[in-house]
């Protein structure tokens, strides 16, 4: 058997690219040598930068950037300038990105974009690219079209690789990987899901959580997301527990995860921790306890209200309520007749208020309410 490739596949999503960079973090510290790396828009720069093993200078990049460093002016100005210049963000490549140090790298490196008007995908790696000419097609293949103007070269023009291929697996595969570890930002753009299939083994990281606005860059959501790109990839590889939460290993049983981590994003946890259960449950009991404060008249009269309630009347009170009164209301119920005739123990109760049951039951168990 001959040399097997691992990819590291990026996909674009504007502001969400910080996320790539916690992801190659974790990369990094579990070892995991990087043969090939493809990305789309945010995910090609993030690439390039992979390939010129700049892991300092891309989190000083993510850390530091703002949308004003990007389009030259704030988001309110975008959504009223569409077709906006996008000199700012070639300044911003050119301060960034070593073309010569990209070159020599080991890594293979490719990209993607579309050309205009002919609209044919363009997959391109290292080699294929122009000497000189490595900024302009970054450009070309990130440019958020039509919040900016087209990127042309050569007398065509190109648009950002989402509309043709925002996570490009297939690329990578075309160039011999066998492994692939792809990070979906889940952004506007298409992918070739096809081509997922066709690896013969890949990891596809994506975040439980909102990364947000994909055109706005701010520092303190970029520090955020990229801290949470490192933590999903740790869990993806199974170093610690958890879906939206991060626990460290063993410490919970396999049907506790899912009811700690829905009461943790009901009751406001931070995901940016890595919790072993104690500390975790000391969090959520002082959740709760702030939420009890806040409600506790309410909380009652809903709580005694519901007794008496039908079952198709919890869902006006699910559409009506804070979803923290939900759990609480429905874990005092689970508390006080944990039984099959508890109207939150049944099936329809379960398609109604999953998510809440599912978190009441796991502060019940713990004895957090």
């Amino acid at each position: 058997m001959g040399f097997q490739k691992t990819a590291l596949v990026l996909g674009g999503g504007g502001s969400r690219g910080a996320y790539e960079i916690g992801v190659w973090q974790a990369v990094r510290e579990l070892g995991i040598p990087i043969d090939i790396v493809t990305g789309t828009s945010a995910g090609a720069i993030n690439g390039a930068l992979i390939a010129q093993d700049a892991f300092d200078l891309a989190v000083s990049l993510w850390r530091e950037i703002d949308t004003s460093m990007v389009f030259g002016m704030e988001i309110k100005d975008i959504l009223v300038n569409a077709g906006i210049d996008n000199s700012k963000l070639k300044e911003l490549l050119h301060q960034y990105i070593d073309e010569e140090a990209i070159r020599k790298s080991p890594v293979e490196y490719g990209l993607v974009t579309l050309e205009l008007p002919s609209l044919a995908p363009k997959m391109l790696m290292k080699e294929d690219i122009p000497e000189g000419m490595l900024v302009d097609y970054l450009m070309a293949g990130s440019t958020l079209f039509p919040a900016m103007k087209p990127h042309e070269i050569d007398n065509l023009k190109y648009v950002d690789g989402g509309f043709t291929d925002n996570l490009p697996v297939g690329l990578a595969l075309d160039h011999g990987a066998a492994y692939v570890i792809a990070v979906d930002l889940e952004a506007v753009g298409v992918i070739r899901r096809k081509r997922l299939n066709d690896a013969e083994f890949i990891r596809i990281i994506q975040c439980p959580w909102d990364l947000g606005n994909f055109l706005i860059f701010d520092k303190l959501n970029s520090r955020k997301i990229m801290r949470l790109g490192y933590l999903d990839t740790l869990k993806s590889f199974q170093v610690y527990d958890g879906n939206r939460f991060c626990f460290v290993k063993g410490e919970f049983d396999r049907r506790s995860v899912s009811g700690a981590d829905m009461a943790g994003a009901i009751f406001g946890l931070s995901p940016e921790t890595i919790y072993k259960k104690r500390i975790y449950n000391i969090h959520l009991r002082n959740g709760v306890d702030a939420h009890i404060r806040e409600t506790g008249k309410e909380l009652q009269a809903y709580s005694d209200s519901l007794k008496d309630r039908i079952l198709d009347r919890i869902l006006k009170a699910k559409v009506s309520l804070n979803q923290r009164t939900i759990t609480l209301i429905i874990a005092r119920s689970l508390k006080e007749s944990n039984d099959s005739k508890n109207i939150f123990l049944t099936r329809p109760a379960m398609k109604l208020l999953r998510d809440e049951i599912i978190a009441a039951n796991y502060l019940v168990k713990e004895d957090l309410v």
